[in-house]
C-alpha cells in the first residue's frame, strides 16, 4: 500500500496521479493479458500420440510454436518445458526411433539452450498375463496370453509437480498446459483453489477442430482453452540442419 502524507499538497497530488496511472495501466494489463510471465508445460507424449505421430511434423520447435503461433505475442514467455521419456528399442516398430528421438531432444537443446527445459521419466517395460476377451479358435484352450507392457513413469508426476511448484514459488502468473490428459485435473484443480489469480490455459493436441473433446477435467479448471493446430506445427519446424553443429533431421522419421 502507498501511504503519501496529506500535510504537503504537491506530495497528495502526485500520490493521486500515480496511482490513478497504476490503476489504469492495470485495466489495460487486465484487459490485453499484456507481459503475463507464462511458462508452457508441454506432455511429450501426448502431444505425440495426439497430433505428431502419423505426420511428417515431428521435427517441431517447441520454443518457436508457442512463442510465435500459438500465445498472444503481448506475453512473455519465460520458459517452455517439455516432459518425455527415453524410447525403448523393443517397443518400437522402427529400431532407428531411440537414435531418432536422440537426435530430436539435441537439436532442441542446442537450438533453445535458454528458454527451453527438458524434463526426463522413463519407460518401464513388464511381461505381464493379460486374460483374453475372447477365445482364440486355433487354441480354444488358451485363457491368458503373456504380452509386453510399456509404461512411461514420472512424466505425469513431474509434469503436475512441476505447475503446483511454479505457483508456490512464483515462477508464472500463467501456466499454459499443452496436454488433454485428464490426469493432470488434481495439478490445476490445486493451483485455482490457493492461486486463483494465475491463468491457466490448456491446449488441447488432439486432432479436428471439435472444441468438445478437449478435456473437461482440464478445461473446467482453465481461463481458456484452445486446440493445437497442425497449420502452427508446420510453420514450427526446426532447420534440416540445426545452426554451428552436425545434427541434421533424420531423413525418415
Amino acid at each position: 500500500m502507498y501511504y503519501f502524507p496529506t500535510t504537503h499538497p504537491s506530495t497528495a497530488r502526485f500520490g493521486r496521479m500515480l496511482l490513478g496511472r497504476q490503476a489504469a495501466f492495470g485495466r489495460l494489463c487486465h484487459f490485453w493479458r499484456c507481459f503475463l510471465r507464462t511458462v508452457v508445460y508441454i506432455d511429450g507424449y501426448n502431444l505425440y500420440y495426439g497430433l505428431l505421430r502419423k505426420s511428417g511434423l515431428k521435427w517441431l520447435d517447441l520454443v518457436t510454436l508457442f512463442n510465435d503461433h500459438v500465445l498472444d505475442k503481448a506475453l512473455d514467455l519465460v520458459e517452455v518445458r517439455y516432459y518425455t521419456a527415453p524410447v525403448l528399442g523393443r517397443m518400437s516398430d522402427d529400431p532407428h526411433s531411440p537414435q531418432r528421438q536422440r537426435q530430436y531432444l539435441q537439436a532442441l537443446r542446442k537450438i533453445n539452450p535458454t528458454k527451453l527445459t527438458i524434463v526426463e521419466g522413463r519407460i518401464l517395460a513388464t511381461t505381464p498375463h493379460q486374460w483374453l476377451v475372447n477365445p482364440i479358435p486355433e487354441a480354444p484352450h488358451l485363457q491368458t496370453v503373456q504380452v509386453y507392457d510399456f509404461s512411461e513413469k514420472k512424466t505425469d508426476v513431474n509434469l503436475a509437480s512441476d505447475i503446483i511448484a511454479g505457483a508456490w514459488t512464483n515462477q508464472y502468473q500463467q501456466a499454459v498446459i499443452c496436454s488433454n490428459d485428464s490426469d493432470l485435473e488434481g495439478a490445476l484443480a490445486t493451483v485455482k483453489r490457493y492461486h486463483p489469480h494465475l491463468r491457466i490455459g490448456i491446449v488441447a493436441p488432439i486432432t479436428g477442430d471439435d472444441h468438445r473433446r478437449i478435456s473437461k477435467d482440464l478445461s473446467q479448471h482453465a481461463d481458456w482453452a484452445k486446440i493445437l493446430s497442425p497449420v502452427h506445427l508446420a510453420a514450427s519446424q526446426l532447420p534440416d540442419r540445426i545452426p554451428h553443429s552436425a545434427i541434421r533431421k533424420p531423413e525418415s522419421w
